[in-house]
């Protein structure tokens, strides 16, 4: 966790673990050994706190195609949380991600374009032709089947 932001994740783990972890440091860690366990997302009961055990409502891992959610691993994350029935597993079959098309966001998206593309063109007119021409969205074109 940031030093100054108890509830902010460092910005970069491997730098934290080159400057103040390392083997050469006299500190026990070494790379490529499986000492440092970051789950995937880490779900709390109070976002205001950092994530402790009494905090951690759980750790989850998300695994796709073969990628495997061995034994060791999930020991490990039991201890992160402090209890193994707090540790979840999302898979493929889960996670809501196929390739479904969401009808819905495009026309909110393409209703977003437009209303961006008027605003920019009142702003344009506002600051007398100060700042760039505003883009329009292009239609999609119909298939002609």
């Amino acid at each position: 966790m940031d030093k100054g932001i108890l509830t902010k994740a460092h910005d970069y783990l491997p730098g934290w673990i080159k400057k103040y972890w390392e083997k050469d440091k006299g500190y026990p860690y070494e790379a490529g050994e499986g000492m440092i366990r970051r789950p995937d997302v880490v779900i709390v009961n109070d976002p205001t706190k950092p994530p402790t055990q009494d905090n951690i409502k759980h750790v989850v891992e998300i695994k796709f195609g073969t990628d495997d959610f061995g034994k060791t691993q999930k020991e490990e994350y039991a201890k992160i949380a402090g209890n193994r029935h707090k540790v979840k597993q999302l898979d493929e079959n889960e996670c809501d991600c196929g390739n479904e098309k969401d009808d819905n966001a495009s026309e909110v998206s393409t209703a977003a374009a437009w209303a961006a593309a008027i605003a920019g063109t009142l702003l344009y007119f506002i600051s007398r032709g100060k700042i760039p021409r505003p883009r329009f969205p292009l239609p999609k074109p119909t298939p002609a089947w």
